[in-house]
């Protein structure tokens, strides 16, 4: 098996455990009792009269984990074999039973039982989740193919339609090509570092940049942060465009950001546009501005004064934090 093989199979076991009920499952509850039946003679050398059962909970949780509750099963059955017999005064005998070994031993099954369950329904849990993850790529790849397509059609039909206007084919195709850029960012971004001006440059590149501004210290961002964040500045820079301060001649765009002791504050700043009049509805724009960042423990929140739109986010420190520090590396 080749190294990337052998790494993927790794992660496999240690998501999704083994096979339940195979060989490899109660191999490993054998182990896992091994482990601890020397770890408990360890403790024998310090402390003789210590709880004999009492490395064994671990093994039970990791067999469980790992092979299943059958495995689990498997491993606190024999657990309680060893335990018994070489702990348990007389060691290396069956004989002299007393009331208090049967209820030592009763409680060491009705620990033992509820950590296999709680473990076997939290490999359901995590199976489940690797199902659904498994499922949302392929939906999300599927999506970036069809888009793709959709995009590459328009463009050919645009790149027709527009044969004789050179002027306004060059503006559409180049909005064209960073929507698609857009779109391979949101698909390829997913847990990956990406530099908060990298996302505003990407989004900002359809428009004229003498009139735009990015001020602000290099931030790097992680997990789902930097798709949300290129979906919040899409909305914002297309408002600005059809409505805004980029929709005239003189309007300017000002975008600053700053990282302060728990958060880092973004300000969308628009000036020399058309005088703004506030919304009577809230649209669904407005919604995934103000509403996407909430699930990371940020915000956003969308003013409108006359003189142009405003918009001030904050994102919290451990999206960024770690974040600043490698990128001042860089």
């Amino acid at each position: 098996m080749q190294r990337p093989e052998f790494t993927n199979a790794m992660r496999t076991i240690v998501r999704r455990g083994l096979r339940p009920g195979s060989p490899a499952a109660f191999a490993v509850a054998v182990l896992c009792v091994a482990g601890a039946g020397l770890a408990r003679l360890g403790i024998n050398l310090i402390a003789p009269n210590a709880v004999p059962f009492v490395t064994f909970f671990p093994a039970i949780l990791i067999a469980t984990l790992a092979g299943g509750i059958a495995a689990g099963i498997f491993a606190m059955v024999l657990s309680a074999g060893v335990a018994w017999w070489a702990f348990i005064p007389p060691r290396f005998s069956w004989d002299a039973v007393t009331s208090t070994h049967l209820v030592n031993i009763t409680l060491f099954f009705m620990a033992s039982a509820a950590i296999i369950w709680v473990s076997g329904q939290y490999r359901q849990v995590l199976r489940r989740l690797d199902e659904e993850e498994h499922y949302r790529q392929v939906v999300v790849d599927e999506l970036g193919h069809r888009v793709k397509n959709k995009l590459a059609t328009i463009y050919a039909i645009l790149r027709h339609e527009l044969r004789g206007h050179g002027d306004i084919w060059h503006s559409v195709a180049g909005r064209l090509r960073a929507l698609s850029a857009a779109d391979d960012f949101l698909v390829k971004s997913d847990g990956k570092g990406v530099h908060l001006r990298h996302i505003l440059e990407m989004e900002m590149e359809p428009y004229d940049s003498s009139r735009i501004s990015l001020h602000g210290d290099p931030v790097l961002l992680f997990a789902k942060v930097p798709a949300v964040l290129a979906l919040v500045f899409h909305e914002l820079a297309t408002n600005a465009a059809k409505y805004g301060a980029l929709s005239a001649p003189g309007g300017r765009l000002s975008i600053s950001w700053r990282t302060a002791a728990d958060q880092t504050e973004i300000e969308w700043v628009e000036s020399g546009g058309p005088e703004v009049i506030v919304p009577t509805r809230r649209s669904f724009g407005s919604n995934l501005i103000e509403r996407s960042l909430g699930g990371f423990g940020g915000s956003a929140k969308i003013e409108f004064p006359r003189s142009g739109v405003i918009c001030r986010m904050t994102l919290p420190k451990p999206t960024v934090a770690a974040a600043n520090t490698q990128a001042k590396v860089a």
